[in-house]
């Protein structure tokens, strides 16, 4: 553990500490304020998101007629198809099913911690390079570098299928 923390830049930390503190805090608020069911439809919708950014064939027809260039524009085009698929599916049957199982806080957090890393590793390994390039090296390995993206677009879906929902009793 010690090791890790001596790979953090003290000359610049401000990107390295905002990473950390993020992905600490929004683990356990997320988890804890959204709970199990709300967390697997914000999963489900995360994979969505990127099915459809990745096959749109009019998504860079779009980018070339606005003024943002291409990192600002992808994470604005994840966040509004994302929050579009997720007020979408959580009014759905598929919340509804999910909802009438329980899981325990250490599901709730385990399926936090991966989500919050698929997203992280999302916005990082969008960034340009000059962008990236404020980013410490371990931040960039955990998040950003190959094969850490293909590792957390796993991970969600191993959690997924290791953590399964309890049937409440009647």
């Amino acid at each position: 553990m010690l090791q890790f923390f001596s790979y953090f830049n003290p000359s610049s930390p401000y990107w390295d500490i905002f990473i950390i503190l993020f992905f600490i805090i929004a683990t356990f608020l997320y988890g804890i304020t959204l709970g199990r069911a709300r967390v697997v439809v914000q999963i489900v919708s995360s994979y969505m998101t990127m099915a459809l950014l990745a096959s749109a064939p009019f998504l860079d027809k779009v980018e070339a007629r606005t003024p943002l260039d291409h990192t600002v524009f992808y994470l604005a085009a994840f966040m509004i198809v994302f929050v579009l698929l997720f007020l979408l599916l959580s009014r759905s049957a598929f919340h509804q099913h999910l909802s009438e199982g329980r899981g325990s806080l250490g599901d709730v957090l385990v399926l936090s911690v991966v989500q919050i890393g698929f997203l992280t590793s999302i916005v990082l390994s969008s960034m340009s390079g000059f962008a990236l390039g404020h980013v410490s090296g371990i931040m960039q390995t955990v998040f950003a570098k190959q094969p850490a993206p293909f590792i957390w677009t796993v991970l969600p879906i191993a959690a997924l299928i290791v953590i399964r929902g309890k049937r409440k009793r009647d």
